[in-house]
């Protein structure tokens, strides 16, 4: 038997054992459209754990069938079939003696993959939910003036282009400061790129009020992009705020349920921070003209004291400068007796000492025969201080006697 008649005997089994359709799920593993608009591509099934391949199946859709398959399936979830999706698929199996096995596929349900896409999303929310991390940036306090703009998008994309128009023409006039940190915003690069515009955004989160990540409206295809739990976790470690405006009426994202504050549209973020910007200038001028009434009210208020002081204090001044009038002269009077009195008393003792200084003056006691001798200025009032030859000086009443000692003669004591 030759290889091809073994495999034309398998292609008969096939058909005679396999004639029916089925319905089958799996992972999408690759798909392309080729040669003649045919899609080709790989179903696969993994292991419980999602790592090891256990069944692999090649796929094949026609032309015509594909055209309307895939329409149908991006009018219902918004994707295109690629890489990566769980699908569920009605196949019939075919066998070929140059090609081999493949499953020819007939139709799609789109539900099937809205439901792993749903299943998916929840997955993520409840990790987020067990790190207890899920609302970490929804409790960052919302700067009051958010002006400073760290925006992260496509820079051809042209929601950004509207949003900046927005926030730049703003019709209050105010002032913002926007710069762009370029990401990819849909396909397979979008996790790692928005992540990496994330990161440089964190490393000057100083120099930034708030962040913002949008998109324009677009294929839902690209929602799944954002469904990511690397990227949610990223955004609950941010140190600022996160506005998300991914461009979606319908469906919210991972990124949607994690951000500080969520909106469909770039234009409807530019809205939001304008109306904050406006709120907070329609209090502060509130807060102006509240001053301003109260610093009125007061300046009035104390105008209208000053008046009623000016009344009073003279007529304050004038009964206090009769009471301590009257106080200063009657201790006016008090201090003039009492300096009387203390000058007679001191007077009287002056008195006093001055006859007991006229009793003790020498020249009474010369005048009563008393007399005084010194020797060198010095008084004498014992003899063993003088000496033999010392010239002595001697007061009495009516002169002076010099004279100097030729014998000394001590008296004896009893």
């Amino acid at each position: 038997m030759t290889l091809y008649e073994l495999n034309h005997a398998i292609r008969g089994v096939v058909e005679e054992c396999m004639e029916s359709e089925y319905w089958v799920q799996g992972e999408l593993s690759e798909g392309k459209v080729g040669y003649g608009n045919h899609f080709y591509g790989e179903m696969i099934q993994k292991d419980e754990q999602g790592v090891r391949i256990i069944a692999k199946a090649r796929l094949t859709c026609w032309d015509n069938t594909y055209r309307m398959v895939a329409l149908r399936f991006r009018h219902v979830t918004g994707e295109s079939l690629r890489a990566g999706m769980n699908v569920m698929l009605l196949v019939r199996v075919t066998f070929h003696e140059q090609y081999g096995l493949s499953l020819n596929i007939l139709d799609i349900e789109p539900s099937f993959t809205l439901g792993e896409m749903a299943l998916r999303r929840k997955r993520i929310l409840q990790q987020l939910e067990e790190d207890g991390t899920i609302h970490d940036n929804q409790t960052l306090p919302f700067p009051i003036l958010p002006q400073r703009i760290a925006v992260i998008s496509s820079a051809t994309a042209a929601g950004y282009e509207d949003f900046c128009n927005q926030i730049q023409h703003n019709e209050y006039g105010f002032h913002f400061v926007l710069q762009l940190f370029p990401a990819v915003m849909q396909g397979a690069h979008v996790e790692e790129s928005v992540i990496a515009a994330l990161e440089a955004i964190q490393q000057e989160a100083t120099q930034w009020d708030v962040i913002v990540i949008i998109r324009g409206g677009g294929a839902t295809s690209d929602l799944s992009d954002f469904d990511s739990y690397p990227l949610a976790s990223c955004i609950t470690q941010s140190q600022l705020p996160v506005i998300t405006g991914i461009g979606h009426e319908r469906d919210e994202t991972v990124l949607d349920y994690v951000a500080h504050t969520h909106l469909k549209t770039p234009t409807a973020v530019a809205a939001f921070l304008i109306s904050q910007m406006t709120e907070t200038a329609t209090r502060l001028e509130m807060l102006r003209n509240t001053f301003v009434q109260h610093t009125t009210h007061r300046i009035t208020y104390e105008k209208q004291r000053m008046e009623r002081l000016s009344i009073m204090l003279p007529m304050v001044f004038g009964t206090f400068r009769t009471r301590n009038e009257h106080r200063l002269e009657l201790l006016w009077n008090d201090i003039t007796h009492r300096s009387r009195n203390r000058i007679e008393h001191e007077r009287h003792i002056l008195q006093m000492l001055e006859q007991r200084t006229k009793q003790l003056d020498p020249a009474l006691l010369l005048k009563r025969g008393y007399s005084i001798t010194t020797c060198n200025g010095q008084l004498v009032r014992d003899i063993s201080a003088l000496h033999t030859g010392d010239q002595l000086t001697t007061h009495v009443g009516n002169g002076i006697i010099y004279s100097h000692i030729d014998n000394l003669e001590q008296c004896k004591k009893d």
